[in-house]
């Protein structure tokens, strides 16, 4: 059964990935913050450039994702170790469902709900405010509404890639309960604005908040293609290595 829905998986990303014919430039500007601090713990910028995407942590040490939809390929780039990984997206999904089934995780009600996320979900039109709620999460978003569907599509899409590849990669948990909520503002035709993450533990103090802030411009700027152009050139400069290898630094921490 889980071949099956492995396999599932994989043909429908490949129908994902080929409807991208229409896919515009546009560029996203993000700021991740920890608790009440003002200040941005993590900053990235992400590219959409024709079929390709580019996620950049531009806070040291600069970390890089390229996405080619259009070939189904995967590049992670470490220019400060100058070492890359290239993986085709069946490999992910086929690492995120291995790890999902054999990862040894800690025996507790947050990741005890990541392994099989359940939200109550309320949505405030005026507001274009989403709320779900569940176990010891609970997302808060401000939304945007824009006009073109497909560029939703896209985005979340992404953002789906994205929590897949931190799972894999050992930086995040579990995706699923992420990839609920990409799904949810994906399908009101929106991306978000703001997003605010709850999570609650019986010990109030080791309780959670934080939030994450997105700009947009929906066309391509002179400076996300200088960025890239020195995306590029870090490319030229890395040598190729194993993903064991790659992953390495993190899970020796």
């Amino acid at each position: 059964m889980k071949t099956t829905l492995l396999v599932t998986a994989v043909l429908f990303t490949w129908v994902s990935l080929a409807s991208l014919n229409h896919a515009a430039d546009f560029q996203v500007s993000t700021r991740l913050y920890e608790g009440n601090n003002p200040n941005p713990a993590i900053t990235l910028e992400t590219i959409f450039k024709g079929e390709k995407v580019y996620d950049v942590i531009t806070t040291a040490p600069r970390q890089v994702t390229i996405i080619d939809f259009e070939a189904g390929l995967v590049t992670l780039l470490d220019p400060q170790r100058q070492v890359k990984v290239t993986l085709r997206t069946q490999e992910i999904l086929e690492n995120s469902a291995y790890f999902k089934t054999k990862g040894n995780f800690p025996d507790n009600p947050l990741w005890n709900f990541l392994r099989d996320p359940e939200f109550s979900t309320q949505y405030d039109p005026q507001m274009k405010l989403l709320k779900m709620e569940g176990g010891p999460i609970t997302y808060e978003v401000d939304l945007d509404l824009i006009d073109q569907q497909p560029l939703a599509d896209t985005y979340s899409r992404f953002c789906d890639w994205a929590a897949q590849l931190n799972f894999v990669t050992g930086i995040g948990g579990l995706p699923q309960a992420r990839m609920e909520l990409n799904n949810q503002i994906g399908s009101k035709g929106a991306v978000p604005r703001e997003v605010r993450k709850t999570v609650r533990y019986s010990d109030p103090a080791k309780s959670s908040f934080a939030r994450s802030t997105h700009d947009y411009q929906w066309k391509s700027t002179p400076q996300g293609n200088a960025l890239i152009q020195s995306i590029e050139t870090d490319l030229k400069k890395a040598k190729a290595v194993s993903f064991e290898e790659y992953v390495k630094p993190v899970f020796a921490k």
